[in-house]
């Protein structure tokens, strides 16, 4: 019999909702075996506004030094861990994403880094929950 889980997709924005479901995603990851995906997508809003065209090993050298402490932390719970840094609109590149990998679930917080705080789900979990091919459980 194959894995319940055997790979997770965590879309991930250094929010805290986004650590929880990152917490939730290596627990689930521990006990059954799954391979767990950070996917962080820098949308336009992120990039420096002195930068006029994206230097990619800049605005990736900045997630890599944030990545490592969380690489370290699937090494000491025994999980495999891929890391996706994209570009562009999140939802539309989490759901292109969500294509192009055979993923089982996506583990997501359920907001992220926005300022408005006026409803329950945040936009890009809306959007996920909402038309996501899988399952998605929003970590609260």
């Amino acid at each position: 019999m194959g894995k319940i889980f055997g790979n997770i997709l965590v879309p991930y924005d250094h929010s805290p909702h986004s650590k929880k479901a990152l917490d939730k995603a290596l627990g689930m990851a521990e006990l059954t075996g799954a391979d767990v995906t950070l996917a962080h997508v820098i949308s336009n809003d992120e990039i420096p506004e002195k930068m006029i065209q994206p230097n990619e090993s800049s605005v990736f050298s900045h997630e890599i030094k944030f990545l490592n402490p969380i690489e370290h932390e699937a090494i000491e719970r025994k999980v495999v861990l891929k890391e996706e840094i994209l570009h562009g609109n999140t939802v539309e590149e989490i759901q292109n994403l969500i294509k192009k990998q055979n993923f089982d679930i996506v583990i997501m917080g359920r907001r992220g880094n926005t300022k408005t705080k006026s409803s329950n789900l945040g936009s890009v979990s809306n959007a996920l929950v909402q038309n996501s091919k899988i399952p998605v459980l929003v970590a609260a």
